[in-house]
């Protein structure tokens, strides 16, 4: 089960970071009045709200690169309905959580709301405000997540169970699973310019230390450490650094080696080989792997029945004036 629509844009790594605060863009139809409000489906009696489907509808929009939105007519109608039955899933697990007598405490959802807040600092308001995203919109999907999860993890992931003949079959079966790459540990100088990187060369050759000098030179993030960038393996820097690197012995500083981010000098302080890992030291990984898959194929199946139990109900006569009127 993926997350909802809010939460995925807070979540996301690659938006620009911005808002949370009391300020609330998003404009949302009055809830006074229930019995006038348009609805598109209804689950087991319970409706979907046509304004709740629209906004959804346009926060996926929002959150589409440029020239991603579909320009066919069929490809938008397809859209549509995904988010449609998006909401219908969501609207029958909330409706199990009720039977299970399954709900989130304020305690839980402060400390989540806390701990998603740590990831963006001072900016987590403007990220808000930035995604045209309403404080207690995102406040409410953060609580509905985690008492879907609470479902899932009730309901389904519970049953599941892993042993180890099964953790030994898989494996044998999957031998490259406890393969591990070569790897290196490496520091890094970078500078902006040829000349400031040759007289650092020279500074290194006449003995001063490496970590010392990039704490003190070094533009890159990892100046701090010492230019410490960790354990990496092949192609994780693009050319030519990583041949350089994976060419360079142990505790040799490298020639200066230039790239579109500026001027690089090496120093490789362990090298790790290729290695296949016994079963013991890989269980834990083949274990929680199996695991994965088994939640997946029971949460399918799960859903599955209690769609099938439901009573749903779309009304196509919406779809068809939304369509006649873009």
């Amino acid at each position: 089960m993926g997350p909802s629509i809010l939460i995925n844009v807070i979540k996301n790594p690659f938006l620009p970071l911005v808002l949370l605060g009391t300020v609330c863009l998003i404009i949302s139809c009055s809830r006074d009045d229930l019995s006038d409000r348009e609805y598109i489906a209804t689950v087991n009696g319970e409706k979907i709200f046509y304004d709740e489907y629209q906004k959804r509808l346009n926060t996926r929009k929002n959150i589409l690169p440029p020239g991603a939105l579909p320009d066919s007519l069929s490809k938008r109608r397809m859209l549509e309905e995904e988010i449609l039955e998006s909401m219908i899933t969501e609207k029958i697990i909330l409706q199990r959580a009720s039977q299970l007598n399954l709900s989130v405490s304020n305690t839980e959802l402060e400390q989540k709301v806390l701990d998603i807040r740590k990831d963006y600092g001072d900016h987590f308001f403007d990220f808000l405000i930035s995604q045209n995203v309403q404080y207690t919109d995102w406040r409410e999907e953060i609580q509905k997540e985690m008492l879907m999860d609470k479902v899932v993890a009730t309901d389904v992931n519970a049953a599941v169970h892993v042993t180890e003949d099964e953790a030994k079959d898989y494996f044998h079966e999957h031998p490259d699973l406890c393969k591990t790459e070569a790897q290196v540990r490496v520091a890094q100088i970078v500078v902006r310019n040829p000349e400031k990187a040759h007289a650092i060369k020279v500074r290194l050759e006449n003995g001063e230390d490496f970590a010392s000098v990039a704490a003190q030179e070094s533009i890159g993030p990892e100046a701090s450490r010492g230019g410490d960038l960790g354990l990496i393996i092949q192609q994780t820097m693009p050319e030519p650094l990583d041949e350089t690197i994976f060419h360079l012995p142990v505790g040799i500083v490298s020639p200066i080696v230039k790239s579109a981010y500026g001027y690089h000098i090496f120093k490789v302080s362990e090298k790790r080989p290729a290695q296949n890992r016994s079963f013991d030291a890989c269980k834990g990984d083949i274990m929680a792997d199996i695991r994965i898959h088994k939640e997946d194929a029971a949460f399918t199946a799960w859903l599955d029945k209690l769609k099938r139990k439901a009573v749903i109900k779309k009304d196509t006569k919406i779809f068809k004036e939304m369509l006649q009127n873009k």
